[in-house]
């Protein structure tokens, strides 16, 4: 075992030096600039006398997961939680979210070993698909409790955790407990060499999405498009939009549509084909950043370019249209947010990503792009979504304190 660690370890640093140049180019470009850099340094600013509890999600969805965990957890006066995340946006969303908890990027593997030297663990938490060797040996040298929480392999991804099953045995001798989601996960992790692993549903659903800011409702209905992508030369926002105007055609009271794409890099790119196509078609596109958001969803086209407004949308909508999931390899997006809402939700067919998700709601409806328009013009016959299960968190903060 040491040998492979010792291995695995000049294999990351070798990669790390080769792809050096490749990382440099990356962190100009606004998804990555913050980030890269960051995760080239090794944090100092956390106590080394303190109890740590280390948590570990990847993104902006991960980190709005945890927070009714991390809220829900109590702590001694000599315990502190420590959240770390990879993507900006994540780390944005830690920061706007956590008042009294630390938060940073999680170095790159190379420098864990860093990272950590000087820190007490107590528990370290990993959440979905986060599985990382050496913060899992690093913490287990330091006699800490590892957790995998709301652990989960895609159908799309199990081909390529069997390919590297041999790494995944050695990685699962490292986690101590595994919560998964659904029972075809425990089965999965446990060829992979998982153990200790019990079947608890999707903490996701013990989140109960907050409105931060009220929005003055339009005096028609409001269609949100949600969360979408851009895979390949495919826009999700291009092919929805050209239905969207199939439908509006016909309808004579007309609705409001706000774009609200997944990632912020996109912001510019979305306005500018956006605008292009709309004005085409002698429509305006209001970009909430410029007049507001209030006054950008009063208008017939917005574009929602902030982060963290889709609950206060949700709240007011009439139709949720909900994105990575009309283009394939994607695997769709949470639908449990506009549900609690009671949106009439609408998604594409690919959400192989969140199909137990969409078993805990009812009365949602799929359909492929050809046929969103001739759904759209007929909202007032779906019905409106409603959540069918929740899940309590009491047994996870149990477990996460049990040392």
């Amino acid at each position: 075992m040491k040998l492979f660690l010792a291995f695995y370890y000049l294999l990351l640093a070798l990669i790390h030096i080769l792809v050096a140049p490749i990382l440099f180019v990356l962190s100009f470009k606004d998804k990555y600039k913050e980030s890269i850099k960051k995760r080239f340094f090794i944090p100092t600013f956390i106590d080394s006398n303190l109890d740590i509890i280390w948590i570990h999600a990847c993104s902006f969805g991960e980190v709005k997961a945890l927070k009714c965990i991390i809220d829900s957890i109590p702590l001694n006066a000599n315990e502190k939680i420590l959240l770390t995340t990879t993507t900006q946006t994540g780390y944005k969303q830690a920061i706007k979210t956590f008042e009294n908890i630390f938060v940073c990027y999680l170095p790159f593997e190379t420098f864990v070993p860093l990272f950590v030297k000087n820190l007490n663990i107590k528990t370290l938490v990993l959440f979905e698909a986060e599985l990382w060797l050496m913060p899992l040996v690093c913490a287990k040298k330091k006699y800490a409790k590892t957790i995998l929480l709301n652990a989960r392999i895609s159908d799309n991804s199990y081909k390529n955790y069997l390919r590297f099953a041999f790494f995944y045995n050695i990685l699962f001798k490292y986690v101590d407990k595994i919560l998964c989601q659904q029972d075809i996960d425990k089965e999965r992790l446990e060829l992979l060499g998982g153990k200790n692993i019990e079947v608890f549903g999707n903490v996701k659903l013990a989140e109960k999405p907050k409105i931060t800011k009220q929005y003055q409702k339009p005096n028609t209905d409001l269609w949100v498009v949600a969360s979408t992508h851009k895979k390949g030369n495919i826009s999700e926002e291009v092919i929805i939009l050209d239905e969207i105007l199939k439908a509006i055609q016909t309808l004579s009271n007309k609705p409001k549509i706000a774009f609200a794409p997944r990632h912020p890099e996109r912001f510019k790119e979305v306005k500018e084909i956006l605008s292009k196509i709309l004005n085409q078609q002698n429509y305006n596109l209001e970009i909430s950043s410029q007049i507001g958001i209030n006054n950008a969803i009063q208008e017939q086209f917005s574009l929602i370019d902030t982060l963290g407004e889709l609950n206060n949308l949700y709240a007011i909508s009439s139709v949720v249209i909900l994105g990575g999931s009309f283009i394939d390899k994607i695997g769709g997006h949470n639908p449990i947010e506009a549900s609690f809402f009671g949106t009439k939700l609408i998604s594409g067919p690919y959400i192989f990503n969140q199909y137990k998700l969409f078993e805990y709601i009812e009365n949602y409806t799929i359909c492929d792009i050809n046929n969103l328009s001739e759904i759209l013009k007929n909202t007032n016959n779906l019905p409106n979504t409603k959540i069918i299960h929740t899940i309590e968190i009491d047994k996870i903060i149990k477990i996460i304190k049990e040392h």
